[in-house]
């Protein structure tokens, strides 16, 4: 019975995440249509990479979501497998139980009434007898019903044992295709990429559109700076604990702040932060109290997180490849915010981390410990 309660329980979780797993999926299609129409109307190469990145963040994590389903279906197969045995087994033993009685009630039901009729027995004993059979009779009832419902959950547990099988082959199937259209995709960014390296056009395009999101950005901060009130909290956290602030995620700095050229593809552009390497899927810490400005797709910086400190302070954290807060939530210090990615970066997977005073950025290295 407890087997049977939890698979129960068990149920409406799984319904529920398969509607969210059927969600990513629509999004995924979505997404890859838009790729399709912007290849053919040959957007500009950091778009193109942009929408990529997009692709390839929702496919892994499509892949990943079906990877759990799968072993909470498993586990879901394993258990009724359990409880089909347990039913067989207990079944058997009733059948041999209910045989036997019917045998019994058999040899009884004939000769009942002569004893009733014939016997020399008392009335009382005879009313004995009879009350004998009656609880006999109802405990019999009881078994039969017991029985029926044993072997309609039996066939139940079974006809759903099979649906599941069936659904763990055609996720195997769809996680296979998933995969190759994966692997294309990267292979796709990656020779965007070596092309960006080789041509001098496609250098000079990369940097204009990445100074455009710069831009956008600074306008982005300037707009929020507009909508906000000026609240001056007196002594800031930032400016009352600079050089002592925790790192965003664990990692070595890749690219200091101010004028680059990246190492590979020679694009001359300036760096309004710092760039962590660090490992995919890692954890993305908030360096101070805040609260959640924007959480979304940013151009030229991937999934995005822009935190409000007050007194016109903002820090930054780009290439995420998965976002934990939403816009409007009040973050702690060290709170978990997101995860390390290589959404939008030309570098694999790093966090890009800016911080920012009256839209202006500052060295981030100051700040931190």
């Amino acid at each position: 019975m407890i087997v049977f309660l939890l698979i129960l329980s068990l149920t409406p979780q799984l319904d529920q995440k398969q509607q969210e797993l059927d969600q990513l999926k629509s999004q995924l299609d979505g997404v890859r249509l838009e790729l399709k129409k912007l290849e053919k109307e040959k957007i500009g190469t950091l778009a193109h990479i942009e929408k990529l990145d997009e692709s390839i963040n929702l496919s892994v994590k499509y892949i990943d979501e079906v990877t759990s389903q799968e072993s909470a279906e498993r586990s879901r197969v394993g258990e009724l497998t359990f409880d089909i045995a347990r039913l067989e087994d207990k079944m058997k033993v009733m059948k041999n139980d209910i045989r036997e009685r019917l045998v019994r009630l058999y040899k009884w039901t004939p000769f009942y009434k002569l004893e009733v009729l014939f016997s020399g027995k008392s009335l009382p004993q005879i009313l004995s007898t009879s009350y004998y059979l009656q609880i006999l009779a109802q405990d019999d009832q009881k078994r039969f019903f017991e029985f029926k419902a044993d072997w309609e959950r039996y066939l139940a547990d079974k006809k759903m044992r099979e649906d599941l099988v069936e659904t763990l082959e055609a996720r195997r199937l769809d996680k296979e295709g998933e995969l190759v259209e994966l692997n294309q995709e990267r292979r796709e960014k990656n020779q965007i990429l070596d092309k960006v390296g080789k041509q001098e056009k496609e250098k000079q395009e990369i940097e204009k559109d990445l100074k455009s999101a710069q831009r956008k950005l600074e306008e982005l901060i300037a707009n929020l700076e507009k909508q906000r009130e000026k609240t001056p909290s007196g002594n800031n956290y930032l400016e009352v604990n600079k050089g002592r602030l925790i790192w965003p995620c664990a990692g070595a700095v890749a690219t200091k702040f101010g004028k680059v050229v990246h190492p590979k593809y020679n694009t001359t552009t300036k760096n309004n932060g710092i760039d962590i390497a660090s490992g995919f899927g890692d954890n993305v810490f908030a360096v101070a109290p805040g609260k959640v400005v924007y959480a979304g797709r940013f151009m030229g910086y991937g999934n995005l997180i822009l935190l409000d400190h007050l007194d016109g302070y903002y820090s930054l954290y780009g290439h995420l490849s998965e976002m934990l807060v939403k816009v409007g939530d009040e973050v702690t210090k060290g709170r978990i915010i997101g995860l390390i990615g290589e959404s939008g970066s030309l570098s694999g997977p790093l966090l890009h981390f800016e911080l920012r005073k009256d839209g202006k950025p500052v060295d981030p290295l100051v700040y931190l410990e």
